[in-house]
């Protein structure tokens, strides 16, 4: 199945657990035609990883459990998951956050509230990379 944006579907998987911010994440997604995977913990996500094989995971930080920063880091050290980017989608602005997802070996770094056309960009960079 081709998408109008981006040429094939894509598989992310969306690591949320706030309802709202999720369905907002699935409504854009759904625009640039990827298949959405959710987990809504970071256990979840290393768990479902090898199964899932996703192109692209978005990871929020504030997540029950493992943060997303640690889960990044865990994925980050299974081979299935060493190639995938992660872009983090928080809430934490601050320049220290930033930090703290790059060390931990993210890709990119969006806010919350999400800027549509930022994110869009942002996903079609990476996806039309995968």
């Amino acid at each position: 199945m081709t998408g109008p944006e981006l040429g094939t579907r894509r598989r992310v998987l969306v690591v949320e657990d706030n309802p709202v911010n999720l369905e907002l994440t699935r409504a854009l997604l759904e625009e640039l035609d990827c298949e959405i995977v959710v987990a809504s913990t970071g256990d979840a996500a290393v768990r479902m990883l090898a199964s899932v094989r996703p192109d692209l995971i978005l990871m929020d930080v504030q997540l029950p459990g493992m943060d997303g920063y640690e889960a990044t880091r865990a994925i980050k050290a299974i081979p299935a998951g060493a190639a995938v980017p992660v872009v983090v989608v928080t809430a934490h602005a601050m320049a220290h956050a930033r930090v703290l997802a790059q060390e931990a070996g993210c890709s990119a770094f969006l806010t919350k509230p999400i800027d549509v056309q930022l994110f869009k960009e942002t996903m079609r960079c990476f996806l039309t990379a995968a």
